[in-house]
């Protein structure tokens, strides 16, 4: 070989070499490698660490043959000897590379077997790379998973401290929470000492996590009411006692206009008046017999509870009170429009013409007499309209409704449901 082809592969061996270095001392200071050998790993990623443990291991077994060759590669080059470009040849192209055999103990070896194994620069390159390869793989997976589990396993942690902080001031008892402790401890210990377990596929599975989350929101939240309970009884419950008087005086007016629409339509029927303040009153005695047992979290949670009750109720009496004054509004509406109509139809001379008059006659049959159908009403108005159009002309009615268009046409009944 001359010069220049063995000056050309040293300095390509050399450039490896320098990288190789560069890699491997950033592999060693590596934060997830540095924690992967601190870590007292158990389970699948105790395994797979081991295997890639091993591949480090191998790695660094060759590279320290391999930078002995091209340590010797360097020195002959600048040096000489008796033949330097044979030699130079041989460390850079043959099986100058020498590594010691992993023997299988002294069962698995014979008297004359070899326990090193030669192999050229270039294939240590690539052994030193498959290495590098299977080992980080293993610290990448293992750092994706930590990345996305320990930050939220430092929130639960925190929460965690939140709860037993609010369970001292409630006073409750040091035990009360064993359960959600032991939960936390036990998805701790996986994310700390087997990521691995947690990840499936390219997926961190964390649903783990956001269930010990969920149990902590809860717990959290029901402690901070019992604490607002404590401090705040008295203003809780009159601001409860409140709300329920607004709700029961809702429900009176929803009832007393029941009464009016029962009165003047029976068909659509009038919606049923529900009566929870009854029942959401008594939930209030319960509460003054938390107090006197200084139950303050069965407090706290019953508080939770008759404020959404409290609130759904409110809710449902002002749904129902809309409703029946839909109704009232829908009656109004038709008798309004059918005056119009009759005013339209004096204007054109057609009041007294027998047909129109009799189903004039009929829709206010329908719209005045109590209680009314609205159904019938509206379909009985449309055919007085229709009749007046044609007899008009179509020309547009008087409430500047096209024809065709909306309830008018008679095609529907008139929006009520």
């Amino acid at each position: 070989m001359s010069w220049e082809v063995l000056d050309h592969a040293l300095n390509l061996v050399r450039g490896e070499a320098d990288r190789i270095k560069l890699r491997l001392a950033d592999l060693d200071q590596h934060v997830g490698h540095r924690l992967l050998r601190d870590a007292d790993l158990v389970g699948g990623t105790r395994e797979r660490w081991e295997r890639a443990a091993r591949h480090l291991h191998g790695l660094w077994t060759v590279h320290s043959a391999f930078a002995l060759v091209v340590d010797r590669a360097l020195l002959v080059r600048e040096r000489g000897g008796d033949d330097p470009q044979d030699e130079l040849a041989y460390l850079l192209r043959g099986a100058s590379v020498v590594l010691p055999l992993e023997g299988e103990g002294l069962g698995g070896r014979g008297l004359l077997d070899p326990d090193t194994e030669r192999i050229t620069p270039a294939t240590a390159v690539a052994r030193m790379s498959a290495h590098y390869e299977e080992a980080t793989e293993v610290i990448a997976a293992v750092e994706t998973a930590w990345d996305v589990l320990h930050p939220r396993l430092a929130e639960l942690e925190t929460m965690w401290q939140e709860v037993c902080t609010l369970s001292d001031q409630v006073e409750l008892h040091e035990d009360e929470h064993e359960g959600l402790r032991e939960q936390l401890f036990r998805v701790g210990e996986t994310v700390r000492r087997d990521p691995l377990a947690l990840v499936a596929g390219s997926r961190v599975d964390t649903s783990s996590l956001e269930h010990v989350r969920g149990l902590l929101v809860r717990t959290r939240g029901e402690l901070r009411d019992a604490l607002r309970m404590r401090d705040s009884y008295a203003e809780s419950v009159a601001h409860l006692v409140s709300t329920i008087d607004d709700v029961e005086e809702v429900l009176q007016r929803a009832r007393e206009l029941r009464e009016r629409v029962v009165a003047k339509i029976y068909s659509p029927v009038a919606v049923r008046v529900p009566d929870p303040v009854p029942r959401l009153r008594s939930v209030l005695d319960e509460m003054d017999d938390l107090r006197a047992r200084g139950d303050w979290r069965g407090l706290g949670t019953r508080l939770g509870r008759v404020q959404h009750d409290v609130h759904e109720a409110g809710d449902t009496a002002h749904a129902c009170e809309r409703n029946l004054a839909e109704l009232l509004q829908r009656r109004a509406e038709l008798r309004g429009r059918l005056d119009g109509y009759r005013a339209r139809a004096v204007r054109l001379g057609l009041a007294e013409h027998e047909h129109l008059a009799g189903l004039h006659g009929q829709a206010h049959w329908e719209l005045w007499k109590a209680p009314c159908d609205l159904r019938a009403a509206t379909v009985a108005l449309a055919a007085y309209q229709r009749a007046l159009r044609e007899l008009s002309g179509d020309e547009p009615p008087a409430d500047g409704t096209p024809p065709g268009g909306g309830a008018s046409d008679g095609t529907t009944d008139g929006g009520v449901t």
